[in-house]
């Protein structure tokens, strides 16, 4: 028995690179070492975006900030929209996909352009959101990190030639591992990859971004500690008697988290709207954002400081609600006006300060109830991540990671998963999805289409291992089939021509019977149905259907490149997505080439 070339997969000139290590290692481990890879790149592109955001800092805030010294406290006014003029023509002459949050050009990447991202998203959106936060741009960097980790994902996908797929799945990787590394926290980064990029549960799914995640948050506490994003000490949840407090609290940012995603997507429809030449929006967006900062400087950047400051409740209730408004009227300027940057930070930043004044007046109306205003502050991050986002679980681990508190599961549960019920029965939409259904793309169907038509012929097609030469008698087959555990092996003839494909047990019954000096091919069925390598699985299940057979000779280019078994088909069905049973499928038996009923 010979080795088989398994066919490939995105190349058509040669195997790929996927393919042929393939053929030497189990497809499992290969994807989590592709998996470890990305999370590797992640945890230091985290590192080294952090760093940018800092030498950007460190020059506007450090030294170009005192060029308008002479105007007091006034003088941060023009940096923010210096930043966003550089910005903007960077994103418009290099990469228009670096514009805005990240993670929705991302899931478009996903939906529309089968999980390719350039390699020139990683430089330009690292730049642009650098500089957007380093100027005092009221932005995130977790959406760039997610964005940008996703395009390394895909890069090292397209370079070893991975199924769709596959690719889709290291994007994920990058994803959950950009945001492992930012907050350390691999939970809520595997989560945020499966839930959030993926939306697709499944055993391969978890094990590839969980090691993604995992190896990326390492990387990030060996060069900024063991310590996460935001300091949270252990808080005092109060007794159940006043677990109604966190019921309310899930209905209130579930409400709040609606007028986020409205507010962000109406100022940049009003920007939108202005027939002003890219500079002058970039100038008009900056400057507002520079009059917020002279007054509320909390609001400019990414506002970890203030957070951690609402957080242990070193603010008055009555300011932290201006900042709540005023961070959501920022962060909104900021994007309409042509920054890059995510919207997740600031979607914490408004929890936290909404939630900290709630928890300052429940516990002055409720002095004796044992309740820690910090809890109710900590719980509302979560609920107005998990309402804009519609992501509660993500929401959940992310917060737990943070808190390390398990006593902060139930109200974690009751106020994320309130507060995405709430904005789901207001908007179809969340904050990320909804940009996408703007431009016309419905990412809800995209990401739930009839499977037997997403998925094609190529992609199902599976890498046998072994398979037998034309010439080869069927006892020596058995022989040689015997000391492996294929089920089924290939015929080909001297050309490399897959001319069949022969079950083991087939070959078993024939030596049985005798037949063991006859030649291989007669076991082949007399007629061999062909179907195209680019077709749907759909297809190839009613061909098989039709014809009364239970594999199709695979032509790819018009050339033999394999066979295809019903049984294949299901297989993919089972990895991808074990919360989806398969139904409506012909009930098969792989022991001959004719269906059973």
């Amino acid at each position: 028995m010979s080795t088989s070339a398994a066919p490939p997969k995105r190349r058509t000139n040669s195997l790929s690179l996927h393919s042929r290590i393939s053929q030497h290692i189990p497809e499992s481990v290969i994807i989590l070492l592709y998996a470890l890879a990305v999370g590797i790149v992640a945890g230091f592109g985290a590192v080294g975006f952090r760093k940018l955001i800092r030498l950007f800092e460190y020059v506007f805030f450090g030294h170009v900030i005192h060029v308008f010294s002479f105007m007091g406290k006034a003088s941060v006014l023009f940096l923010p929209a210096i930043g966003l003029i550089i910005v903007a023509y960077i994103v418009k002459i290099w990469a228009p996909e670096a514009k805005g949050h990240g993670v929705p050009e991302v899931m478009e990447a996903i939906a529309e352009k089968k999980s390719i991202i350039r390699p020139r998203v990683v430089v330009i959106k690292a730049v642009a959101s650098a500089l957007t936060i380093g100027t005092g741009g009221s932005v995130g960097r977790e959406g760039p990190i997610v964005q940008i980790g996703s395009a390394f994902g895909s890069v090292l996908g397209q370079f070893m030639g991975l199924p769709e797929r596959y690719l889709r799945l290291l994007v994920a990787c990058g994803a959950g591992g950009g945001i492992a590394a930012t907050f350390n926290a691999p939970m809520g980064g595997m989560m945020f990859g499966i839930e959030v990029i993926l939306a697709s549960f499944s055993l391969q799914n978890f094990a590839a971004v969980m090691v993604s995640s995992v190896v990326s948050s390492l990387i990030g506490r060996e060069f900024f500690g063991n310590h996460a994003s935001l300091s949270m000490p252990l808080y005092n949840i109060g007794p159940l008697s006043f677990i109604w407090i966190y019921v309310i609290l899930g209905i209130v940012t579930g409400l709040w988290s609606y007028v986020y995603i409205r507010v962000l997507y109406g100022v940049e429809d009003l920007f939108n709207m202005a027939r002003w030449p890219l500079w002058i929006k970039a100038a008009v967006g900056g400057l507002a954002v520079g009059v917020l900062g002279i007054w509320y400087p909390q609001v400019l950047r990414v506002g970890y400081g203030h957070m951690n400051a609402a957080l242990a409740l070193h603010l008055a209730w009555s300011l932290m609600l201006v900042l709540l408004i005023l961070k959501l009227i920022a962060t909104s300027l900021t994007i309409a006006a042509g920054g890059s940057g995510g919207v997740f930070s600031p979607a914490l930043y408004q929890g936290v300060m909404l939630g900290g004044a709630m928890g300052m007046m429940f516990v002055h109306f409720f002095p004796h109830s044992g309740l820690s205003a910090g809890a109710i502050a900590a719980t509302a991050m979560a609920g107005i991540f998990a309402g804009s986002a519609q992501a509660p679980v993500t929401a959940i681990l992310m917060i737990f990671d943070m808190t390390d508190d398990y006593k902060m599961i139930l109200p974690l549960m009751i106020v994320s998963v309130l507060s995405a019920t709430v904005v789901g029965l207001l908007s179809k939409e969340s904050i990320y999805t909804l940009k996408l259904f703007r431009r016309g793309l419905d990412i809800t169907r995209k990401r739930n289409p009839d499977k037997m038509q997403a998925y094609t012929v190529g992609e199902a097609l599976p890498t046998r291992r072994h398979f037998f030469k034309s010439s080869e008698t069927i006892e020596e087959a058995w022989t040689e089939i015997s000391e492996t555990d294929e089920w089924f092996a290939d015929v080909r003839n001297d050309e490399g021509d897959v001319l069949g494909s022969v079950p083991r047990a087939k070959i078993l019954e024939s030596l049985q019977q005798g037949r063991g000096s006859e030649m291989i091919t007669v076991l082949l069925p007399e007629k061999l149905y062909r179907i195209d390598y680019n077709e749907s699985v759909a297809a190839a299940l009613y061909q098989m259907h039709s014809h009364g057979v239970t594999y199709l000779l695979v032509l790819k280019d018009g050339k033999p490149v394999g066979v295809i078994g019903s049984s294949d088909i299901i297989n993919v069905y089972r990895s991808e997505d074990f919360t989806s049973p398969i139904q409506h499928l012909p009930v098969v038996a792989e022991t001959g080439s004719h269906v059973t009923p």
